[in-house]
């Protein structure tokens, strides 16, 4: 290979890196939208069913067991190089990675908790675990993304 070719390559390379890495944080995050509309959909079906009455009361383990799914995978959704662009997601999670962790753990455990609730059957016990996954909800909301207008 020549010398002219093998700058001409490198260039290549370089560009192709170049254009790739948006297109990548830009793919994590229409993700990562998609999986916290996922769990938001989870919490308004609970809710609906908890507090509002519904006939679809027998669809609550179903959601239970989403939400414990979704609150496994949550924390792989906010990779490096996917803090900007359009999203709500604060710098917070990235720089403060400890913070964001016991966050999304409380989130895991509550929602696991959560789970477990639905499966008893016993609304003694599956409104306070309901109450608890709300509250982690609350606190990632609270201190990771940003305010909506």
């Amino acid at each position: 290979m020549t010398f002219e070719k093998s700058i001409l390559a490198a260039i290549v390379a370089v560009s192709a890196m170049a254009f790739t890495a948006p297109a990548l944080a830009d793919g994590e995050i229409k993700y990562r939208q998609a999986v916290m509309k996922s769990i938001g959909g989870h919490m308004g079906a609970i809710s609906g069913i908890i507090k509002k009455g519904t006939a679809n009361r027998a669809n609550l383990v179903t959601h239970a067991q989403g939400m414990a799914d979704l609150a496994g995978i949550a924390a792989t959704v906010f990779p490096e190089g996917s803090d900007f662009g359009e999203t709500e997601a604060l710098p917070a999670i990235w720089e403060k990675p400890e913070d964001f962790k016991k966050a999304v753990k409380m989130f895991e455990d509550a929602a696991s908790a959560f789970n477990m609730a639905a499966k008893s059957d016993d609304m003694a016990q599956i409104g306070p675990a309901f109450g608890n996954l709300a509250k982690t909800c609350k606190n990632c909301h609270e201190n990771f993304r940003e305010k909506k207008q």
